[in-house]
């Protein structure tokens, strides 16, 4: 299974229609994405699906279907990522690990969003 190709199509799918509709939640999203490493619980390889600053920035464009990563680099603090995208890829069998620290894994989310 490419892990990478399933993170973006799973990413797509739990926020392309809320980006559409409120183009700040694009900042939030960056920030879930840029210096956040996401695994998924079913890899034991623990591919390493994360993006970098500009990487993320054209995920988010291309889910909007215009602009580029300029748009979007650096539009909010990297590395931050809210309980609402922790939970809804959760529910998708993904968790994340910042930079330099322990990987996170919540638990919850899958009860939650049930």
């Amino acid at each position: 299974m490419n892990y990478d190709q399933k993170f973006d199509d799973d990413f797509r799918e739990l926020f392309t229609k809320q980006l559409r509709e409120d183009e700040d939640f694009g900042k939030e999203l960056w920030s879930a994405l840029a210096n956040v490493s996401w695994y998924h619980e079913s890899d034991l390889d623990k591919t390493d699906c994360g993006h970098s600053f500009r990487s993320a920035g054209a995920l988010i464009a291309s889910m909007l279907c215009y602009g580029n990563y300029m748009d979007w680099y650096c539009s909010a603090h990297d590395g931050v990522v809210s309980e609402y995208i922790a939970n809804a890829m959760a529910s998708k069998g993904w968790n994340y690990e910042i930079l330099g620290y322990a990987p996170k894994k919540n638990t919850d989310a899958k009860k939650s969003l049930s």
